[in-house]
């Protein structure tokens, strides 16, 4: 029920709020990333980056969510116990919905990855890409300071102040009569420290290698191949080479050196497919284990194919409820997410391991903290991520802007 005798002030801010909650509620986030675990006042825990779908890359620092939910469980059990009525800080909700420390307007469309490239100096950069077709550099010491700086979700400039320290536009194709195509987007992202590039998969079906150190406008490496559009891409740095899936249907394995496919992997038929083996065979995501031993492929048909480097051949096969659309492997698990609300861990061997329930209702990222800290952020439809601890459990959900 709503007054109509309310003022025009009201009127307006009132079709504000309806507008803010209807973009909150179709808000997708497509990349997820921790970074800084060392660094600012991030008490070890470090922070969090999620690019969502109005361009916008969200900044959380861990300790400060992991902070507030502690209180809210300890107001919690005051309330239940009679011996008070809350912490008084007015979000008294369970479920610890907090908000980011500081926002970047970043892409013009929506953001669909975040990396973190690392190469040991001292100096890493937070990269995304998106829709525009552009690949952003951000020093991590910059956002770190502008995040404990209290700067909070600046909606003018680029968070703050805070400016790319690298900026890179894929190449658009030369049609006929001089004319130029449309710029592709960039679908993800995978840093190769060890030769100094920043990968990236393009929309054209062109995955483009960037020159982090020197900065050049050109990419310096173009990998050619694939019928249509790149969904994502995985460097495995310790033998130069790089993995792509494809709308085709297919992966390919790269030679980095000589820009040249080693391996074509048709994903839904390596392995003995069952009815309506050709609906919906795209290569969504990949992902390799720690050693570079292992490749775990994702495809719309519904399933996972492994491969081995050793054997050169597909091992194993795992069928799923939906379309998997984001792969890690974790140690002696495969951790994958998809087009349900849920996420699945299987051993290598093919068996579930467990199945949690999650917020958001299609999967679009997984991200789990380096060096075995703990926290694995689950995002994808609607505006909120989840962050599960190690054993499994739901931590508490942060809300993106």
């Amino acid at each position: 029920m709503f007054d109509c005798r309310a003022s025009p002030e009201h009127l307006a801010r009132y079709a504000q709020l309806v507008r803010e909650e209807r973009t909150a509620a179709v808000r997708t986030v497509f990349g997820t990333v921790f970074f800084g675990a060392d660094a600012g006042n991030a008490g070890g825990v470090g922070y969090m980056a999620c690019g969502t779908s109005s361009g916008a890359i969200s900044i959380f620092n861990l300790a400060t969510v992991l902070r507030r939910k502690q209180r809210q469980q300890r107001a919690c059990e005051n309330i239940g116990d009679g011996s008070g009525e809350g912490d008084g800080d007015g979000d008294g909700d369970g479920d610890g919905d907090a908000g980011p420390t500081l926002v970047i307007p970043a892409h013009t469309g929506a953001v669909y990855s975040l990396v973190v490239y690392d190469a040991g100096g001292g100096d890493p950069m937070l990269c995304s890409s998106g829709e525009d077709g552009r690949t952003l550099l951000w020093r991590v010491p910059d956002l770190v300071a502008a995040a404990d700086g209290g700067s909070g979700q600046s909606k003018a400039g680029a968070g703050g102040g805070l400016t790319p320290a690298g900026s890179y536009a894929n190449p658009q194709a030369c049609l006929t009569r001089g004319a130029l195509g449309p710029v592709p987007e960039t679908t993800a992202l995978a840093p190769d420290t060890r030769r100094g590039v920043l990968l990236a998969a393009a929309g054209d079906g062109v995955c483009y290698g960037w020159d982090v150190g020197e900065g050049r406008a050109a990419p310096i490496m173009r990998l050619q191949g694939h019928a249509d559009a790149l969904h994502c891409v995985t460097a495995r740095v310790g033998c130069g080479q790089a993995v792509t899936g494809s709308e085709d249907g297919t992966a390919r394995i790269w030679d980095c050196r000589a820009e040249t496919c080693t391996q074509v992997i048709d994903v839904w038929r390596a392995k003995e497919a069952g009815a309506g083996a050709s609906a919906g065979a795209w290569v969504g995501c990949v992902a390799l284990d720690k050693d570079e031993n292992w490749l775990a492929m994702g495809c719309g048909g519904r399933c996972i194919t492994t491969w081995s480097f050793a054997a050169g051949a597909c091992v194993s096969r795992v069928a799923t409820a939906a379309a998997p659309q984001a792969l890690v492997l974790a140690g002696e698990h495969l951790v994958a997410a998809g087009a349900e609300a849920a996420v699945y861990r299987w051993n290598l061997s093919g068996q579930v391991v467990s199945r949690q329930l999650c917020t958001p209702r299609s999967v679009f990222a997984l991200g789990m903290q380096p060096h075995g800290r703990g926290l694995t952020a689950v995002a994808g439809a609607g505006a909120c991520v989840d962050l599960f601890s190690e054993l499994g459990s739901r931590v508490c959900k942060v809300t993106c802007a």
